[in-house]
Protein backbone atom coordinates (compact mmCIF):
# COMPACT_ATOMS: atom_id res chain seq x y z
CA UNK A 1 0.00 0.00 0.00
CA UNK A 2 1.28 3.33 -0.79
CA UNK A 3 2.11 5.31 1.71
CA UNK A 4 0.99 9.32 2.87
CA UNK A 5 4.85 9.92 2.64
CA UNK A 6 5.43 9.26 0.04
CA UNK A 7 2.52 11.06 -1.99
CA UNK A 8 3.83 14.08 0.31
CA UNK A 9 7.31 13.54 -1.14
CA UNK A 10 6.27 13.13 -4.62
CA UNK A 11 7.43 16.06 -6.18
CA UNK A 12 10.83 14.73 -4.69
CA UNK A 13 10.62 11.49 -7.20
CA UNK A 14 10.34 12.97 -9.85
CA UNK A 15 12.49 12.37 -13.30
CA UNK A 16 15.93 12.68 -12.10
CA UNK A 17 19.33 10.25 -13.20
CA UNK A 18 20.12 8.06 -10.60
CA UNK A 19 21.35 9.24 -7.21
CA UNK A 20 24.53 7.84 -5.69
CA UNK A 21 23.02 6.37 -2.85
CA UNK A 22 19.36 4.62 -3.39
CA UNK A 23 17.21 3.60 -0.58
CA UNK A 24 15.93 0.48 -2.44
CA UNK A 25 12.58 0.03 -0.20
CA UNK A 26 11.54 3.23 -1.11
CA UNK A 27 11.87 3.16 -4.77
CA UNK A 28 9.93 -0.11 -4.39
CA UNK A 29 7.01 2.24 -2.60
CA UNK A 30 7.17 4.31 -5.75
CA UNK A 31 7.39 1.74 -8.19
CA UNK A 32 4.53 -0.18 -6.91
CA UNK A 33 2.38 3.18 -6.94
CA UNK A 34 2.92 4.15 -10.06
CA UNK A 35 2.06 0.61 -11.35
CA UNK A 36 -0.84 0.62 -9.88
CA UNK A 37 -1.38 4.33 -11.13
CA UNK A 38 -0.83 3.82 -14.87
CA UNK A 39 -2.37 0.48 -15.17
CA UNK A 40 -5.81 1.39 -13.74
CA UNK A 41 -5.31 4.43 -16.05
CA UNK A 42 -4.85 2.30 -19.06
CA UNK A 43 -7.53 0.23 -17.68
CA UNK A 44 -10.62 2.12 -16.64
CA UNK A 45 -9.88 5.92 -17.69
CA UNK A 46 -12.29 5.46 -20.50
CA UNK A 47 -15.44 4.40 -18.97
CA UNK A 48 -14.79 4.85 -15.23
CA UNK A 49 -15.95 8.17 -13.87
CA UNK A 50 -16.06 7.34 -10.27
CA UNK A 51 -12.56 8.63 -9.65
CA UNK A 52 -9.64 11.32 -11.67
CA UNK A 53 -7.36 8.91 -13.33
CA UNK A 54 -4.04 10.22 -15.17
CA UNK A 55 -4.52 12.56 -18.11
CA UNK A 56 -2.70 11.08 -21.18
CA UNK A 57 0.13 13.55 -20.95
CA UNK A 58 0.36 12.59 -17.02
CA UNK A 59 0.53 9.39 -17.95
CA UNK A 60 3.41 9.42 -20.09
CA UNK A 61 5.14 11.12 -17.38
CA UNK A 62 4.17 8.77 -14.71
CA UNK A 63 5.59 6.10 -17.17
CA UNK A 64 8.67 8.00 -17.76
CA UNK A 65 9.09 7.90 -14.27
CA UNK A 66 8.37 4.18 -13.82
CA UNK A 67 10.85 3.31 -16.54
CA UNK A 68 13.53 5.49 -14.59
CA UNK A 69 12.87 3.53 -11.06
CA UNK A 70 12.64 -0.01 -12.74
CA UNK A 71 16.26 1.21 -14.41
CA UNK A 72 17.39 2.29 -10.65
CA UNK A 73 16.67 -1.32 -9.43
CA UNK A 74 17.91 -3.28 -12.36
CA UNK A 75 21.25 -4.80 -10.91
CA UNK A 76 20.17 -4.51 -7.49
CA UNK A 77 17.70 -6.95 -7.20
CA UNK A 78 18.19 -10.24 -8.69
CA UNK A 79 14.26 -10.84 -8.04
CA UNK A 80 13.26 -7.57 -9.73
CA UNK A 81 11.50 -8.81 -12.43
CA UNK A 82 9.18 -11.24 -10.04
CA UNK A 83 8.46 -8.14 -7.63
CA UNK A 84 7.23 -6.36 -10.73
CA UNK A 85 4.86 -8.75 -12.20
CA UNK A 86 3.19 -9.13 -8.78
CA UNK A 87 3.04 -5.69 -8.79
CA UNK A 88 1.17 -5.90 -11.55
CA UNK A 89 -1.33 -8.36 -10.40
CA UNK A 90 -1.60 -6.74 -7.50
CA UNK A 91 -3.26 -3.50 -9.66
CA UNK A 92 -4.86 -5.10 -11.97
CA UNK A 93 -6.70 -7.09 -9.04
CA UNK A 94 -8.48 -3.32 -8.29
CA UNK A 95 -11.63 -2.80 -9.33
CA UNK A 96 -12.08 0.28 -11.88
CA UNK A 97 -13.74 2.92 -9.61
CA UNK A 98 -12.18 1.30 -6.12
CA UNK A 99 -11.18 3.91 -3.67
CA UNK A 100 -8.17 2.08 -2.91
CA UNK A 101 -7.01 3.32 -5.94
CA UNK A 102 -7.27 6.94 -5.34
CA UNK A 103 -3.85 7.53 -3.05
CA UNK A 104 -2.02 5.52 -6.01
CA UNK A 105 -3.63 8.51 -8.48
CA UNK A 106 -2.74 11.65 -6.61
CA UNK A 107 0.63 10.03 -6.24
CA UNK A 108 0.97 9.13 -10.35
CA UNK A 109 -0.30 12.30 -11.12
CA UNK A 110 1.94 14.60 -8.93
CA UNK A 111 5.33 12.63 -10.10
CA UNK A 112 3.33 12.89 -13.77
CA UNK A 113 3.14 17.04 -13.30
CA UNK A 114 6.55 17.34 -12.03
CA UNK A 115 8.08 15.05 -14.92
CA UNK A 116 5.67 17.96 -17.39
CA UNK A 117 7.14 20.89 -16.17
CA UNK A 118 10.55 19.15 -15.97
CA UNK A 119 10.26 19.08 -19.56
CA UNK A 120 8.56 22.25 -20.42
CA UNK A 121 10.85 24.40 -18.09
CA UNK A 122 13.97 22.49 -20.15
CA UNK A 123 12.72 23.16 -23.59
CA UNK A 124 13.27 26.75 -23.11
CA UNK A 125 16.81 26.49 -23.37
CA UNK A 126 17.67 23.10 -25.10
CA UNK A 127 19.45 23.83 -28.65
CA UNK A 128 18.09 20.84 -30.49
CA UNK A 129 19.55 21.80 -33.54
CA UNK A 130 23.17 20.26 -32.68
CA UNK A 131 21.24 16.56 -31.93
CA UNK A 132 18.72 17.14 -35.18
CA UNK A 133 20.68 14.71 -37.08
CA UNK A 134 19.10 11.80 -35.28
CA UNK A 135 15.75 13.02 -35.09
CA UNK A 136 12.93 12.42 -37.84
CA UNK A 137 10.40 15.27 -39.19
CA UNK A 138 7.54 14.16 -37.01
CA UNK A 139 10.46 14.21 -33.90
CA UNK A 140 11.57 17.81 -34.94
CA UNK A 141 8.01 18.64 -35.40
CA UNK A 142 6.92 17.46 -31.94
CA UNK A 143 9.92 20.07 -30.32
CA UNK A 144 8.53 22.92 -32.46
CA UNK A 145 5.33 22.22 -30.27
CA UNK A 146 7.02 21.57 -27.45
CA UNK A 147 9.51 25.13 -27.39
CA UNK A 148 6.34 27.06 -28.39
CA UNK A 149 4.22 25.24 -25.06
CA UNK A 150 7.01 26.26 -23.14
CA UNK A 151 7.26 29.68 -23.63
CA UNK A 152 4.06 30.10 -21.93
CA UNK A 153 4.16 27.20 -19.42
CA UNK A 154 3.69 28.07 -15.96
CA UNK A 155 5.60 26.49 -13.61
CA UNK A 156 3.14 26.28 -10.45
CA UNK A 157 3.67 25.31 -6.56
CA UNK A 158 5.34 26.31 -3.39
CA UNK A 159 9.01 27.30 -4.46
CA UNK A 160 10.87 24.69 -3.26
CA UNK A 161 9.23 22.79 -6.11
CA UNK A 162 9.80 25.12 -8.30
CA UNK A 163 13.21 25.05 -7.46
CA UNK A 164 13.57 21.69 -8.24
CA UNK A 165 11.92 21.85 -11.35
CA UNK A 166 14.45 24.17 -12.21
CA UNK A 167 17.43 21.98 -11.19
CA UNK A 168 16.34 19.09 -12.80
CA UNK A 169 15.60 21.21 -15.95
CA UNK A 170 18.93 22.18 -16.06
CA UNK A 171 20.37 19.17 -15.46
CA UNK A 172 18.46 17.84 -19.05
CA UNK A 173 19.47 21.26 -21.09
CA UNK A 174 23.20 20.12 -19.96
CA UNK A 175 22.64 16.64 -21.02
CA UNK A 176 21.65 18.16 -24.57
CA UNK A 177 24.19 20.63 -24.66
CA UNK A 178 26.93 17.60 -23.84
CA UNK A 179 25.71 15.03 -25.89
CA UNK A 180 24.43 15.98 -29.02
CA UNK A 181 27.97 15.16 -30.65
CA UNK A 182 27.83 11.58 -28.93
CA UNK A 183 26.80 9.19 -31.65
CA UNK A 184 25.10 6.92 -29.26
CA UNK A 185 22.44 9.97 -27.74
CA UNK A 186 19.14 9.65 -28.95
CA UNK A 187 16.85 12.82 -28.16
CA UNK A 188 13.57 11.06 -28.67
CA UNK A 189 13.89 8.80 -26.05
CA UNK A 190 15.20 11.18 -23.25
CA UNK A 191 12.85 12.49 -20.57
CA UNK A 192 12.26 15.96 -22.50
CA UNK A 193 12.33 13.78 -25.79
CA UNK A 194 8.79 11.53 -24.74
CA UNK A 195 6.91 14.67 -23.18
CA UNK A 196 7.33 16.78 -26.50
CA UNK A 197 5.94 13.44 -28.35
CA UNK A 198 3.35 13.02 -25.74
CA UNK A 199 1.94 16.79 -26.32
CA UNK A 200 -1.45 16.88 -27.99
CA UNK A 201 -1.22 18.06 -31.96
CA UNK A 202 -3.47 21.41 -32.57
Amino acid sequence: MLSATSIANAQEEAAAPAQPQIDVEQVLVDLDALIHATRATTRCALYDEQIDYLTPLEQVGASVRLNELTSILEGRLDDLADRVAMMGNEATALPCGDDALVPYMTFGQQIGRDVIDIAMRAWREIEIANCSYFADDDFMAAVDRAQEAADTAIIEGAENRQDYIEQQADVWVGIFSSSCANLYFDPVTTLPGQIALALPTP
